[in-house]
């Protein structure tokens, strides 16, 4: 899980950049020259660190940014950007080991974020400080904790970069309920009130399948029914009939079919159709699912086993 999500906040940093940075700090994105282009310097960088046996590691920063300023065509600043979800105490001297090796390398200003998703409303330490005879050090970075935003203002934000903070929040959920059945249900109605935020968003058909796809694989279901169930859904809120169509596939082709979306009837019985060739569930799972009466299942499945 925590690979999968490292991978999964990697992928959507990149193409929500800017709007990550207006979202988190508005005043530091109005000084960012946006005319020219973000340099991402993650693969350049490897640090050295000491482990705990004084063994040197290769430890790789989340995200190293370069950004041109707004004072002059060749000002430029580094952002470290590191994504925590799990807080160590060794935590705010790593920022600072990352901070010297950086400056020592690049002799350029730096700005860094730990952007914590642990599911906790802990206050977590952003000093590294030192103090040994007369010499004293303090270094400070910046934070945001996810589990401090409110959820209200996550939704009514303009800010797609908002919908991402608002996917990430569902964590919490695992602390809130521990009955697996009722966890399932809370998160599925919580992804489907996202997935159609996001939908109904005026964004590109890419960004909108890099959103959903967050969505999709950020915090997993407990049961393998309930994640067949929120596909489902997700089929009939996109309005796609096409039966072996994967949840990656109907987002791909969300401009293509724009348009041609079929009504509500022919969406539901296309949808039936999908359930009982390419999942293979029974009639009474399908009218679980599909919330339809037994007779349409029926109708349908003689029809399909008709054609087939």
């Amino acid at each position: 899980m925590k690979k999968q999500n490292d991978t999964l906040w990697k992928g959507i940093l990149e193409p929500f950049f800017y709007d990550f940075l207006r979202l988190v700090d508005p005043v530091l994105a109005a000084t960012i020259n946006q005319d020219r282009p973000i340099v991402f310097m993650d693969n350049e960088l490897y640090l050295q660190a000491p482990s705990a046996e004084e063994i040197f590691e290769r430890r790789i920063v989340d995200k190293l940014v370069k950004l041109y300023t707004t004072e002059g065509s060749e000002k430029w600043i580094l952002l470290h950007l590191e994504v925590q979800d799990k807080y160590t105490k060794d935590f705010s001297e790593r920022m600072y080991g990352y901070f010297y090796r950086l400056y020592d390398k690049h002799k350029r200003p730096i700005t860094a974020y730990a952007i914590f998703t642990e599911p906790n409303k802990i206050k977590r330490d952003n000093v590294f400080k030192m103090n040994c005879g007369g010499t004293k050090l303090e270094y400070t970075f910046n934070t945001y904790k996810i589990a401090l935003q409110d959820e209200n203002v996550l939704i009514n934000h303009a800010n797609p970069f908002a919908l991402v903070i608002l996917i990430a929040k569902q964590t919490e959920l695992k602390k809130r309920y521990n009955d697996r059945q009722e966890f399932d249900r809370v998160l599925l109605a919580d992804k489907l009130k996202i997935a159609a935020l996001i939908l109904e968003r005026n964004l590109e058909d890419t960004k909108k399948r890099i959103l959903m796809n967050f969505l999709f694989y950020y915090i997993n279901f407990e049961f393998q029914e309930t994640k067949l169930n929120f596909e489902h859904k997700i089929n009939l809120l996109t309005n796609k009939n096409t039966p072996n169509m994967t949840i990656e596939d109907i987002l791909i082709g969300q401009a293509e079919l724009r348009g041609k979306r079929l009504g509500i009837k022919e969406a539901q019985e296309a949808e039936i159709a999908r359930l009982i060739r390419k999942q293979g569930l029974t009639d009474d799972q399908i009218v679980d699912f599909a919330e339809v009466s037994h007779s349409l299942v029926k109708r349908i499945r003689k029809k399909t086993e008709k054609i087939n």
